[in-house]
């Protein structure tokens, strides 16, 4: 499974609820939408021109598109001082159509040592053309995408290789993994004698160099597995330890 085919497969709909509904019951999503190129984004140093990023619109209507730069996937705040700049901030996308988001760094520093996140923001605004179509009230949709900035001494490839890097201890009901490498580190499956940590627990990132804490409940000992979401949202081969 891809965790963030989260936002390649499975396509960005906009979600529709019945201005005649009393019960105000959301109608089936829309087959089409936006969809994007990528799940996430790894932003090297190198990449002193800035990255790209595709986006389809499948849609009978067109939409606007606003972007921003934001510190967390809870955040919708946008950054007085961002190291990241979109342009186009807020554009038009057609009817069956693409267009091309493009993401620069400015001259803010970040450090050097270690991998940093940060997250774009996209939401798709119906435009009158689109309400036009419909009776119905529209709901925009905002969706989040990851941006993992690298410096110059980081691979641009390197999940894979370091996920058996991770260390686990188990103090108080509580899963610790410890990173001792410079990247973030997401998991797309965590198990504990065969029982599976919560997949929002996993929506917690472990940071460069450091630690996080996953709840789990009935095992104190036994095999560690895992999997870590790679740098295009695949996972990757499984890992086992025993704990």
């Amino acid at each position: 499974m891809r965790e963030g085919m989260i936002v390649l497969l499975r396509q960005l709909p906009v979600l529709i609820l019945s201005l005649f509904s009393l019960c105000a019951v959301a109608s089936e999503p829309s087959s089409q939408g936006i969809s994007f190129s990528a799940s996430r984004i790894i932003y090297m140093e190198e990449d002193r021109n800035g990255v790209t990023l595709e986006i389809q619109n499948s849609n009978a209507a067109p939409y606007l598109l606003q972007s921003w730069i934001v510190h967390s996937v809870q955040s919708e705040t946008v950054l007085d001082i961002s190291p990241f700049i979109v342009t186009p901030p807020l554009s038009r996308i057609e009817p069956d159509s693409a267009l091309s988001l493009r993401i620069r760094r400015n001259a803010q520093a970040l450090p050097d040592d270690r991998e940093s996140v940060f997250f774009i923001s996209i939401r798709a605004i119906p435009t009158s053309d689109a309400i036009k179509e419909t009776d119905q009230l529209i709901i925009t949709v905002t969706s989040k995408m990851k941006i993992f900035y690298r410096p110059q001494e980081l691979a641009r490839r390197a999940i894979a290789d370091i996920r058996g890097q991770l260390r686990f201890r188990l103090q108080k009901g509580e899963l610790i993994a410890q990173n001792p490498t410079p990247y973030w580190l997401t998991f797309s499956e965590l198990r504990l004698g065969g029982r599976a940590v919560s997949e929002v627990a996993l929506r917690q990132m472990v940071p460069p160099y450091g630690e996080m804490r996953y709840p789990v409940t009935g095992a104190t000992t036994g095999v560690i597995s895992w999997r870590l979401v790679d740098e295009d949202g695949w996972e990757t081969p499984p890992e086992r330890r025993t704990l």
